[in-house]
């Protein structure tokens, strides 16, 4: 038998998560809100009461008791009791005041860091919207099906739906659903089975777009093989995307920075606001001072040189997303993964394209074809640009081999210092003390406080343009005039404002704080959706930052990789125990360093690692842009 109560209480259950998850989201933005002033306002005006009352005519009748050996009279009792009355009475008064705008400010603090978790999320879906849309053909359906493919609790018709953007192939697509099916429920042996069975027909065509969409393609063979996305691993971040950002901002290019790097900000600050904390290693030294300092010095100079390595393929890539968003190009897209050769592959023949369009119309407009203007101004722009970005990568090569050189003028100081000395005193010390070369654990995080103002922060954009989020809601995106080139530089200074907001905080402008970030993967955020309340994503977005497992193998073994190939330090079998033990690195890779002969490794130029060439400005790119100003003057 079933009672009423039981029935009603059964009813209930379905919508307990939602208020479970609406009361915790709740506490946290309270508990952000309140962390400049944690004390409550009834505690205070309770001192105040305490000292002014009972405290003061005890503190009275003990000093009279010990100045005059007697006990007050009554007109000293009557002039004590008015006095601790009054000016109780005042404390009170002007403490409640106090609270009482301070209690304005927090409602304040509390809407805005509501709005500043409720609106992130919704503009990740935004951006990656951007993403697509500003794509065409072919490419549009490829970089769709990777949004899809990544998310780890995609049912089997969105990668039924993957598969066919993808390979255009619906019994292939079928089939691994079928697959993926089988793999909700943990039937291993079937999937086997499925895999043996379908491996001829689908892994060519697998292979066969494999240069074209790396990642895509990669994530659907992972479905294939009856795997997905984990959701305690996280989601890749994409490289260097900090650099691109802050680049953006020191030189006011927006052109340098591309819409996923505008998503991984938007991310970024979402995870920090929900309590992330981002592991750093770094090496530190504490004895000698000039050893020390040289340290320092090479530390600094070596983390320089790795973001100046990656910024040569940062900025070739935002040459590559830049053509591909511009129509008419011959560049599809900027897929992920793609090497740095074939990039600049596609970035010159699409340039060249450009430049024989340009001198196409501008041969047209000075015949009188007046109509070929607004098209030949256009080209002309993107050619513009797109050149511009073209320089910034020849000028990194450059500045690769000057902070080539200062690593290596730094490292053979280090040598010198070290040559010096007892060997104990640069090897990497595991035990307990805190002299000597050791390596320090750090975390990336934001307190309450600076939460509270990094909300603060961003509040004011979002206010600023909320009007423009609207309209971009209501717009029809399948119309033909629709345009997104106001609603992309909305995006790019969304992310200019994060990093800004962000870097009194984290610092995002030091090379090992952008390394750290470079290298843990960010939380999965697949299930906030754009109804849920500000609450609700607070503590679901809380929840997916817990569920991530920060790998600290790839630090672990780069800096191992850094004592051995920079500072010459001899990885000791207790080191490498202790890497091994603590943050998980290979055995393999360690053992390979331990074996290296330090005396035979010196001076090795790591110029051969830097990115390929992209080559000189050919001077046909510069004629048609003066060809274009002729014909347009």
């Amino acid at each position: 038998m079933f009672s009423a109560r039981l029935l009603i209480r059964r009813r209930k259950n379905p919508d307990e998560p939602r208020v479970r998850l609406e009361r915790e989201g709740r506490d946290r933005i309270r508990r952000i809100t309140q962390a400049m002033n944690k004390v409550p306002w009834t505690n205070s005006a309770m001192q105040i009461i305490w000292v002014s009352g009972p405290v003061t005519l005890l503190g009275a009748w003990v000093g009279y008791l010990l100045g005059y050996g007697r006990g007050p009279s009554m007109e000293n009792y009557v002039f004590f009791i008015s006095y601790a009355l009054i000016t109780g009475l005042a404390g009170i008064i002007a403490n409640f005041a106090h609270h009482l705008t301070r209690g304005r400010k927090h409602e304040r603090a509390a809407a805005r860091v509501s709005q500043v978790l409720d609106t992130l999320p919704e503009l990740v879906l935004i951006t990656r919207n951007l993403i697509v849309e500003s794509l065409e053909g072919d490419a549009r359906r490829r970089e769709a099906a990777a949004m899809l493919l990544r998310k780890h609790d995609l049912a089997p018709e969105g990668v039924e739906l993957a598969a066919i953007e993808l390979l255009d192939d619906e019994e292939s697509a079928r089939r691994i659903a079928q697959i993926d099916v089988y793999r909700r429920v943990g039937m291993q042996s079937r999937i086997r089975d499925l895999v043996g069975l379908y491996r001829e027909h689908i892994d060519p065509r697998l292979n066969e777009l494999a240069d074209v969409a790396p990642e895509a393609i990669s994530l659907l063979r992972d479905r294939f093989a009856g795997r997905a996305p984990d959701l305690h691993q996280g989601v890749a971040r994409d490289e260097n995307f900090i650099e691109r950002v802050l680049a953006a901002i020191e030189q006011d290019n927006a052109l340098l920075m591309t819409l996923q790097d505008v998503e991984e900000m938007i991310i970024l600050a979402f995870e920090l606001l929900c309590g992330r904390r981002i592991p750093m290693l770094t090496f530190e030294y504490r004895g000698r001072w000039h050893l020390a300092r040289a340290l320092d010095a090479l530390e600094q100079t070596r983390s320089r040189y790795r973001i100046q390595q990656a910024t040569g393929l940062s900025r070739l890539k935002a040459l590559t997303v830049y053509l591909a968003e511009q129509s008419g190009t011959l560049v599809e897209d900027a897929a992920a993964g793609l090497r740095a050769e074939t990039l600049t592959a596609r970035c010159r023949q699409a340039m060249d394209a450009l430049s024989e369009q340009i001198e196409h119309l501008a041969s047209g407009v000075k015949q009188g074809r007046s109509d070929l203007r607004p098209e030949l101004r256009e080209r002309a722009e993107i050619l513009t640009n797109a050149i511009k970005l073209f320089r910034s990568v020849q000028e990194n090569y450059g500045q690769i081999a000057r902070s080539h050189a200062t690593l290596i003028r730094h490292s053979q100081r280090w040598e010198a210092i070290t040559e010096q000395m007892n060997d104990k005193a640069t090897h990497l010390q595991v035990g307990p003390g805190k002299r000597g070369l050791r390596i320090h654990e750090n975390h990336i995080e934001l307190t309450d406080g600076e939460k509270a103002r990094v909300c603060r922060h961003l509040a004011r954009y979002l206010n600023e343009t909320r009007a423009d989020r609207e309209r971009y809601h209501q717009q029809d995106h399948g119309s033909q005039g629709a345009t997104t080139s106001g609603y992309i530089a909305m995006a790019k200074h969304l992310a200019i404002e994060i990093a800004l907001a962000l870097e009194p905080y984290i610092h995002l402008s030091r090379p090992e704080v952008q390394r750290a970030i470079n290298a843990t993967n960010a939380a999965y955020f697949g299930h906030l959706e754009p109804d849920l309340s500000a609450a609700a994503k607070a503590t679901l977005g809380a929840a997916m930052v817990n569920e991530i497992n920060d790998d600290l193998s790839r630090s672990a073994e780069s800096l191992a990789i850094a004592l051995v190939r920079h500072y010459r330090v001899a990885l000791e079998p207790e080191a490498i125990n202790f890497l091994i033990r603590q943050y998980g690195a290979r055995a393999s890779t360690l053992n390979i360093l331990s074996n290296i002969d330090q005396t035979a490794h010196r001076n090795i130029s790591l110029l051969s690692q830097r990115p390929a060439g992209i080559g000189t400005v050919p001077r046909r790119w510069y004629r048609a842009l003066i060809k274009a100003k002729r014909a347009l003057n």
